[in-house]
């Protein structure tokens, strides 16, 4: 009896042991958890706020399928969200007699791998709202394919993934890769995007990572300047805020249809403002800044292509040509006083280009250097100035594509 019963207790000890281990696993799991939440959200980081523009985009896809008109579709990085009006552009294309509601779904920071999740996700709603695009324009932007930028991204992919993703490719990463998807899994739905590796790359690493190395080291910054580019930044703030009281803060504002605003909705003084911000954001020493920054996270002269990210590119392609009539790929213009490519890039870029329109059947048009936008319209090496670029370059499209959409 006294040995059953001392049998007993051993196994009702080893249990509420394992139960203990098991609770103080679980809480510790949660703590760091919930840390890890908070401290994103200290740096201001989560789905919101990495995808936010993607997210809002999205969700407004059933308002977008409701409208009357032929539907535009222009799809792309920031290049596009800076380069692209599309409420000035349906204005051009009504000149010419057509009839066109346009959005722009430009996204800033997602290369083709990326950009392949967000298109499927349009496609699916564009589908389920059984509405078809008259015209989609969608950018190869050259140095967001190359393999320097997809080493940019290594950090961001299983965090971008897990959110842009389906449920349903979730669970194929899954079965694919049991790791690595339980683990996108976690960052999707208890870490609001965030993975681990984000944080220690971008949070913790940034302060301490090096500013460019200029290739003329006597440029200086000059304060002077830039105090009263400080200046002329808050003013604009404040005119904004006077000028659109009813913007709600959106980072895809559907009245503006995911562009941003129009210059004839500006004073006049605000209009004059914008010209010194266009004149002093313009320093050499800001431009040279920022296009070394762009050859050593992206490549942007020398172009060595990533193929995974260009066949993710041709991908995006057939994407939309479910969903549209018309699919064309376009290249934005380029800062050729700040960017010049080789000849030997400039060859590995147009073989890229002739392999994207030989494999998906796309017309691919390069606009990289036009005559309707020069290079003093930019707002620095790579991104057209709202007011002068960007309405220069949006009425150049409505010319080109008028006759197809009238």
């Amino acid at each position: 009896m006294s040995s059953s019963i001392s049998s007993s207790d051993g196994v009702n000890t080893a249990r509420r042991l394992f139960f203990r281990i098991w609770l103080t696993i679980l809480v510790a799991m949660a703590i760091a958890v919930v840390g890890v939440r908070l401290f994103a959200m200290a740096n201001g980081a989560g789905s919101q706020s990495l995808l936010g523009r993607v997210l809002e985009a999205q969700e407004a896809i059933p308002r977008i399928a409701a409208e009357e008109n032929d539907l535009v579709l222009f799809f792309g990085s920031s290049m596009v969200e800076a380069g692209f009006s599309p409420r000035e552009f349906d204005t051009f294309v009504a000149e010419a007699g057509g009839q066109t509601t346009s959005f722009n779904f430009g996204f800033g920071g997602l290369n083709p791998l990326f950009q392949d999740y967000a298109s499927r996700r349009i496609v699916e709603r564009f589908t389920a709202e059984e509405r078809r695009l008259e015209l989609v324009l969608i950018e190869f932007n050259p140095f967001q394919a190359t393999k320097a930028r997809r080493r940019l991204g290594e950090a961001l992919e299983e965090s971008y993934v897990a959110m842009l993703a389906s449920p349903g490719e979730l669970v194929e990463i899954a079965l694919d890769d049991p790791e690595t998807g339980i683990r996108m899994l976690e960052i999707r739905y208890l870490r609001d995007g965030v993975s681990a590796e984000m944080i220690t790359t971008f949070f913790w690493g940034e302060p301490f990572r090096a500013p460019p190395q200029l290739a003329d080291p006597n440029l200086e910054q000059d304060e002077d300047i830039m105090a009263r580019l400080d200046e002329v930044i808050g003013r604009l703030n404040q005119k904004f805020e006077e000028e659109y009281p009813d913007y709600d803060g959106s980072q895809w504002y559907y009245p503006w249809r995911g562009g941003g605003t129009i210059k004839a909705e500006r004073s006049a003084e605000t209009i004059a403002i914008v010209e010194e911000y266009y004149s002093l954001s313009a320093n050499d020493y800001r431009m040279a800044v920022d296009r070394q920054s762009r050859i050593d996270t992206a490549d942007i002269e020398e172009l060595d292509f990533d193929p995974e990210l260009v066949d993710a590119f041709i991908r995006i392609v057939r994407n939309f040509q479910q969903i549209a009539d018309h699919v064309e790929v376009v290249l934005l213009p380029k800062n050729t006083d700040w960017i010049r490519n080789p000849p030997e890039a400039l060859e590995r870029q147009a073989a890229v280009l002739a392999r994207i329109e030989r494999e998906t059947g796309a017309r691919v048009r390069d606009f990289q250097v036009i005559d309707a936008v020069s290079n003093d319209m930019f707002s620095d090496t790579t991104h057209l100035n709202r007011y002068q670029g960007a309405v220069a370059f949006t009425r150049f499209l409505a010319e080109q594509y008028a006759p197809l959409l009238d």
